[in-house]
């Protein structure tokens, strides 16, 4: 009877002969179960038209990501030639989970893909594709940007609101493909380092192209930063956000030695004056970060570019210092008690298979390292501080001992 009322009251503005509630509930009795289900959806939907609720699925599909790329004309000097792309798309089509990281879960390439540019370079013919993609957990689509060079998937980036837009391909990975998005790219190679240790970069505008895409030729070894905005960075701006393309990331491989001395972790010269306590927590340091303000580190823009380790020592005036790496050279920098910043350190070059050796302001002592092995009289694990005045350290590895000079 509950049924019936309910679907009597859900009814009851309907131009419906009399008695209709009631046969359906009749019939319903001698008909299969399936032609009950049928007659009561059709009452459902009626009792939400009389309620002025129109009864839809409760997961509609998702707008479509909104991106002219998508659609745009061909741009490029390769824009007409149908062979390549459709070579392209094949190859596009048939490498999906190239250049994908698993963790960014791209369950279904749904839309068309679309070659938006298509041109020239210095390292051969490339072209880009856009195309709609679904993402696990998530209702809206993505957008997948990518480089096909050299008859594979280069490189693929997948738009979450900050798109990068920065390629780098070519046999030795010198030429590079910057995307305006409306905006200008500039570029630098080769920073110089004056005599009071800080550095200069000289910036140039990056010519957009066809479909805003700038090609830019740059070696490695000259270590070019990309930046995208209304203005040049000044000459010795370090600290601006430059473009850190998915080739500037740790490779997708199960292990990678990491190139520079090798080390990784952080370790300490010197014990704390605070009992149990290995590294400051309160007003926590950030040496690379301080350095670049000062402009005497260069844009960390690679995934080499620094170390994977840092060695700290607690100094005799209650200061704090940190030495690492990048690109080759040793950094550093010393801390008041406080945690605010004192002194910024150069160390010379970081050499394999050699201690490292920085010698501190102000009387301090002298940081040496040599990750698991034996370094100072005491054979303090990792590394120690030399106190001022210390001429020579022993460091042991094994059975093999060596003297280093200070």
């Amino acid at each position: 009877m509950e049924l019936k009322q309910a679907m009597e009251a859900a009814t009851a503005d309907l131009d419906v002969r009399p008695g209709f509630v009631g046969d359906v509930m009749t019939g319903g009795r001698r008909r299969q179960t399936r032609r009950l289900v049928a007659v009561t959806a059709a009452v459902a939907l009626l009792a939400g038209v009389t309620t002025g609720a129109l009864l839809t699925r409760s997961h509609p599909d998702p707008p479509p990501v909104a991106d002219a790329r998508l659609t745009a004309p061909t741009a490029g000097d390769l824009a007409g030639d149908q062979t390549f792309l459709s070579q392209v798309q094949a190859i596009w089509g048939r490498s999906k989970n190239s250049g994908l990281r698993p963790y960014e879960n791209v369950t279904e390439f749904t839309g068309p893909s679309h070659v938006f540019w298509a041109a020239t370079t210095p390292s051969g013919p490339a072209a880009l594709l856009a195309q709609r993609v679904e993402v696990d957990g998530e209702p809206v689509p993505r957008l997948l940007v990518g480089l096909v060079a050299g008859d594979a998937v280069v490189q693929r980036e997948l738009d979450r609101g900050q798109e990068i837009g920065l390629y780098r391909f070519g046999p030795d990975q010198s030429t590079y493909l910057a995307l305006g998005m409306g905006s200008r790219v500039f570029w630098s190679v080769n920073p110089v380092r004056g005599q009071d240790g800080r550095l200069t970069r000289t910036w140039q505008e990056a010519e957009l192209g066809p479909g805003g895409v700038a090609v830019v030729s740059a070696p490695p070894s000259e270590r070019p930063v990309f930046v995208r905005g209304s203005t040049a960075p000044l000459p010795r701006d370090f600290f601006s956000d430059p473009l850190r393309g998915r080739f500037a990331w740790r490779p997708d491989t199960a292990f990678v030695p990491h190139p520079g001395l090798g080390w990784t972790g952080q370790q300490c010269a010197s014990d704390s004056p605070v009992t149990g306590v290995k590294w400051r927590r309160e007003n926590a340091p950030s040496p690379k970060a301080d350095l670049q303000r000062l402009g005497m580190l260069d844009y960390l823009v690679d995934w080499d570019a620094t170390g994977e380790w840092s060695v700290c020592a607690w100094l005799p005036d209650g200061r704090y210092a940190e030495v690492f790496e990048a690109y080759g050279d040793l950094y550093g920098a010393i801390y008041r008690d406080d945690g605010s910043f004192s002194a910024p350190l150069l160390g010379g070059k970081a050499v394999k298979g050699s201690p490292v050796v920085v010698a501190l302001p102000d009387g301090q002592g002298t940081v040496v390292a040599d990750f698991d092995a034996l370094v100072g009289p005491q054979g303090r694990i990792h590394a120690w501080l030399a106190p001022a005045g210390t001429r020579e350290v022993a460091v042991r590895r094994g059975d093999v001992a060596a003297a280093v000079q200070l």
